[in-house]
């Protein structure tokens, strides 16, 4: 097993909603976590009450290490108000951490990707879990590195991305296709093993790496990729993941994993705020999801949640 990690901090830009998570079309953050993360978010926005910042705690980084079980607060995900350059300044000098596709920070210690790999990739073939997630996450940032940028309200942010996604690239420059889709492999070992971070992490790669819109939902890989990203988001939220549970209603909400279905999505909903200590009214769910399910779905899907939060996080109030 994986040493457990604390929770990571996930970007205040990408706020969750009381009721899913929500995210907002005007938002320069979103819309960068969007693309940084390989597009995991394929879901339209939705008006919500009282949005509720998704936040986990974050605690000091071991010496060279990945950072996805602790970071130092407000660096793990990314957080675009690193590249707001005050005004009359120049950006130039403004340089950021590396983030994977699944949004979070890397750190090669000061060697290029390649080198990063190499220190680590004999042990992660011969079942080191941890090797086996950092090699995962160096290679993941590589192939951020070659998704688009979005454009730019402020062109001075557009200059300061696109210099550094430059030099990322030159750090990842002798890092092969081969290793960038060897990660997917590593990455799965650590979901296995119970890794809250790599369960969360498998359904935010999208199928084979890639992200999921444009997918075709006949492909069995896809279908089997789909299975396999349910299950390990259910184990996550089993384990109280605030962030897994909100997924979870956003994926069935959307169809992304299956079926859409509403009572599920509110369930998870109900499940996902609980997680966070701000569970919501009666009312709330009502403003959200009374018009898409009848009285008698409404009143199982309230049960439904009310059991997943339970099952998942019995020590919250509530729950």
């Amino acid at each position: 097993m994986l040493p457990r990690r604390t929770p990571a901090r996930y970007a205040s830009g990408a706020a969750s909603a009381c009721i899913t998570m929500t995210i907002s079309r005007n938002s320069i953050a979103a819309v960068l976590l969007a693309i940084l993360a390989g597009g995991w978010l394929a879901l339209r926005p939705r008006p919500a009450p009282a949005p509720v910042p998704q936040t986990r705690s974050a605690a000091p980084p071991r010496p060279g290490s990945v950072q996805p079980q602790g970071r130092a607060a407000g660096a793990g995900w990314f957080d675009p108000s690193l590249v707001h350059a005050a005004p009359g300044t120049d950006p130039a000098p403004t340089q950021l951490a590396i983030f994977g596709r699944n949004g979070r920070a890397v750190d090669f210690g000061g060697k290029d990707a390649a080198q990063y790999i190499d220190e680590r990739v004999a042990a992660a073939r011969t079942g080191d879990l941890r090797a086996a997630y950092q090699v995962y996450q160096a290679a993941s940032a590589c192939a951020a590195a070659e998704e688009p940028l979005p454009e730019f309200f402020d062109p001075a942010q557009g200059q300061v991305l696109t210099r550094e996604r430059a030099r990322v690239r030159a750090l990842c420059a002798r890092v092969s296709p081969a290793q960038l889709q060897e990660r997917m492999r590593f990455l799965a070992r650590a979901a296995d093993a119970g890794d809250r971070d790599a369960e969360v992490d498998f359904f935010m790669e999208g199928p084979g790496g890639k992200p999921l819109a444009g997918a075709d939902p006949n492909d069995p890989q896809v279908q089997q990729w789909r299975q396999q990203a349910l299950g390990y988001l259910k184990q996550a939220g089993a384990q109280c993941d605030q962030y897994a549970l909100g997924l979870l209603s956003n994926a069935y909400d959307a169809g992304q994993l299956g079926p859409r279905d509403m009572g599920m999505a509110m369930a998870y909903s109900i499940a996902s705020n609980a997680a966070r200590n701000r569970p919501l009214t009666e009312q709330q769910l009502r403003e959200r999801f009374g018009e898409e399910l009848a009285p008698g779905d409404f009143q199982a899907a309230l049960q439904k949640g009310a059991q997943i939060a339970a099952a998942s996080c019995p020590s919250q109030p509530g729950a």
